[in-house]
């Protein structure tokens, strides 16, 4: 029985569109205006990125006559002028998250001439800027919560001094370069009257905090160079209440404990840069910190014994100590004896060097993990069988490499078990999307089929399994038991480039949240650029589209054409340096041909 398109309400449509990447999204929108307009809504296009490049008068001309409500808007490497800022004054109702990379305001005659186009973003969230002075463009940002600088040039004293006159309610602040701060600079460069480095200035940066100290909960210093006394001058602000902190790499250890005290409110840190006294000064971050959550030493060379009383955190949620391979297996096995953690919710023991009895203890007292990645230990079927027993909160389970894994770990089926095992199948972790199981020798084509069945699977990944046979047949079976697969790596394949046209994704570092899409990036450039077109698998749109759009095609009476003037941008089927069509009218047959060069759009 077919049905037609315009049955399904909005919000079914909607809750489909989600499990679709989002330049999928913008693809499928281009099948009638019905669509369409479901995907133009904030909660469909907030990860969706329009980046300006180049010469971008024309472009930014181009995109004023789009329809959609789009938030996220980067400038990369542009001169901002006029029109620019006309631009921007546009759409400050609708900007939420702003990015400038490499950008300039014009010199001279243009710089004091925007000195009067001061633009006021009250919807604004997220500000970011790259190598780019953009203090003077803004009057008021009543609302953002997210500030980062990365200056590789330095940031004089006037620059944060303008942000913290338009800044009320900082959450996050990002201070990223590769200079020095001011105090460090006098010492190294005493006696020269004009030394040519730059530096960051620490009066103005603390200045910042304590104008946002009753907001501001996430500092990130770990790309500064701080004298540590300035920077435990920071932790002794009235009234500042961190709630995580990233510490500058040359900070001496003493340091750390120091500032833990004084800001007794962190609940996350990275100590993975700890080189020297590293067992006690993670002892002393514990003492200060009772009520810590998040704890990350990732690739720590000297960590050990301190395990012992990372495990006596009763709050800890996130642990993180993968590639930290000093640990040694006694230590794990002493901590494990003596655990008081029952609160873990992600743990990453990527090559740890932990029993598998110690592992199963562990795991077996902390049933709320959503993200266990137990890559390169000797996992026995007996603990995968207690894993899929327990954790069955699990979205993302990660056994690379682990040696001892057959079949019956992944079917529950037991040839001779105690009474202690209760056969559980994998299958039985209803809510897995991420499931990695590469490099395990031991399992086969007839276990996989029988295991691996998932309704939100989304990524599943079988590289280097030698009992595998990867055929078709074994393909096919896999994505029927897993309707929501989209991601199925089975070979190392090095990146090619899509000839998807209109699409550029960028892939953003995931860190425990290996389920998050990536977002999507809409690219307007100059005639003079010509990106490459990357672009996301058409698997989720063609799976959408074989579900539902097929049984109704005789039923559409909404084509393209009549679609909203923007949407001859989003998914042209010409490739890119081609003419684009769009129209001038949303219900009009008339057209413009639009010869500027559009690439990547």
């Amino acid at each position: 029985m077919t049905r037609d398109i315009s049955s399904l309400p909005p919000e079914v449509l909607t809750h489909i569109f989600r499990f679709l990447y989002d330049g999928e999204r913008l693809k499928a929108s281009q099948v009638c205006k019905k669509w369409l307009q479901t995907i133009d809504c904030p909660e469909l296009l907030c990860d969706i990125k329009i980046q300006f490049s180049g010469e971008v008068d024309e472009a930014v001309k181009l995109f004023s006559r789009m329809t959609r409500q789009f938030q996220w808007f980067s400038f990369c490497k542009i001169v901002i002028g006029d029109s620019v800022m006309e631009f921007l004054e546009k759409y400050s109702n609708q900007l939420v998250t702003l990015s400038f990379i490499d950008c300039a305001v014009g010199d001279g005659k243009l710089r004091s001439k925007l000195k009067g186009k001061k633009l006021c973003c009250d919807n604004l969230t997220t500000l970011h800027a790259l190598n780019s002075d953009i203090s003077s463009l803004f009057a008021s940002l009543p609302n953002v919560t997210e500030l980062e600088l990365n200056m590789s040039f330095g940031l004089p004293d006037d620059v944060i001094s303008e942000l913290t006159k338009c800044l009320f309610k900082l959450k996050r602040l990002l201070l990223r370069n590769s200079t020095l701060v001011e105090e460090v600079c006098r010492i190294l460069f005493a006696g020269q009257e004009n030394p040519s480095i730059r530096a960051f200035p620490f009066s103005s940066i603390k200045l910042l905090i304590e104008e946002n100290r009753t907001t501001l909960r996430h500092v990130d210093f770990a790309f500064l160079r701080f004298l540590p006394q300035s920077l435990l001058s920071i932790s002794e602000i009235e009234g500042l209440k961190l709630r995580s902190m990233m510490f500058p790499g040359n900070l001496h250890s003493s340091y750390i404990h120091k500032f833990c005290k004084m800001q007794s409110s962190l609940i996350h840190l990275d100590l993975s840069f700890l080189l020297h006294d590293t067992d006690l000064t993670v002892c002393a971050v514990c003492n200060y910190l009772p009520n810590l959550q998040e704890l990350i030493i990732k690739e720590n060379p000297a960590i050990d014994r301190s395990i012992s009383k990372i495990f006596q955190l009763q709050n800890l949620v996130e642990l993180d100590v993968s590639g930290s391979m000093n640990i040694s297996e006694f230590s794990y096995q002493e901590a494990v004896a003596n655990l008081k953690t029952f609160k873990l919710k992600c743990l990453n023991l990527h090559f740890a060097k932990i029993s598998d009895d110690s592992l199963f203890n562990l795991v077996k007292c902390n049933q709320n993990i959503c993200y266990l990645d137990a890559s390169g230990i000797r996992v026995s079927d007996e603990t995968l069988n207690m894993i899929c027993q327990k954790l069955t909160y699990l979205e993302c389970l990660i056994l690379e490499s682990c040696p001892t894994i057959s079949d019956s770990g992944l079917t529950g089926e037991f040839e001779n078990y105690s009474d202690s095992i209760t056969p559980t199948p994998l299958s039985n972790l209803k809510y897995l999307k991420v499931l990695t199981l590469g490099s395990n020798s031991l399992i086969t084509n007839q276990g996989c089929i029988k295991a691996i069945r998932f309704r939100k699977l989304a990524d599943l990944s079988l590289i280097a399994c030698r009992g595998l046979i990867l055929n078709n047949d074994f393909e096919m079976e896999l994505k029927k038991q897993n309707p929501c697969l989209q991601n199925f790596t089975k070979l190392f394949l090095l990146p090619t480039d899509c000839s998807i046209p209109g699409v550029n994704l960028d892939f953003p570092d995931t860190h425990h949240t290996r389920t998050e899409i990536p977002s999507h990036t809409l690219t307007i450039t100059s005639t003079t650029d010509s990106p490459g077109t990357r672009g996301p698998p058409k698997k989720g749109l063609n799976f959408l589209l074989d579900r539902i759009a097929s049984a109704t095609a005789p039923h559409l009476t909404d084509s393209p054409r009549s679609c909203p003037r923007d949407t001859g941008l989003m998914a042209s089927p010409s490739t890119p340096g081609t003419s684009t069509q769009m129209d001038t009218d949303e219900d009009g047959p008339d057209k413009v041909r639009i010869c500027k060069r559009i690439d990547n759009l």
